[in-house]
């Protein structure tokens, strides 16, 4: 939950540094150094959510399938 969190936390950081960059674009006076940094810390912050991700639920697709299965292995082990 903290990763999730603080990578969100990244994320707007980044954006907030990739703005800072186009408005001193605007002004014809580029600082490169926002934007590598916006960018950078935007990639930390999705690795950040990627770490933090729950895992995927078991999926009900096959539990018919499943089922029968696991019955003829419980007949056969008798």
């Amino acid at each position: 939950m903290f990763k999730w969190q603080f990578g969100q936390f990244l994320i707007l950081m980044g954006l907030i540094g990739l703005i800072v960059f186009i408005m001193t674009d605007q002004v014809r006076a580029p600082n490169y150094l926002f934007f590598c940094s916006g960018v950078l810390v935007i990639l930390m912050g999705v690795y950040m959510m990627w770490l933090g991700r729950n895992p995927p639920q078991p999926s009900e697709r096959f539990r018919l399938l499943r089922k029968r299965t696991e019955k003829r292995a419980e007949k056969e082990k008798k």
